[in-house]
């Protein structure tokens, strides 16, 4: 084996698609722009009051979320659901 060569192929990288932000699209409808870390979740805590925000929905407060990136207490959870939020010890806001 030759030094300096990594393992396997190269990452994997996927090409930009329609609605990726990167090709200038917007992949979502919703009134207000996901946070830029949050793109492709739907369920956004904060861990100082334990509530969790629908970024689908259209009457979440642009201005709470705003307040949660802010002071960095966000969370996001895996899988991207409301059940796993609630299974954290989250509840709705």
């Amino acid at each position: 084996m030759r030094t300096g060569e990594g393992f396997g192929p190269p990452p994997f990288r996927v090409p930009p698609g329609p609605g990726s932000r990167r090709s200038g699209g917007h992949p979502y409808d919703g009134r207000m722009d996901r946070p830029t870390r949050f793109e492709h979740n739907r369920w956004l805590g904060d861990k100082r009051t334990q509530l969790v925000y629908d970024l689908d929905a259209d009457d979440t407060d642009p201005e709470v979320i705003a307040d949660i990136m802010a002071a960095e207490t966000f969370l996001c959870f895996g899988p991207d659901t409301l059940a796993e939020a609630r299974n954290r010890g989250y509840r709705q806001g």
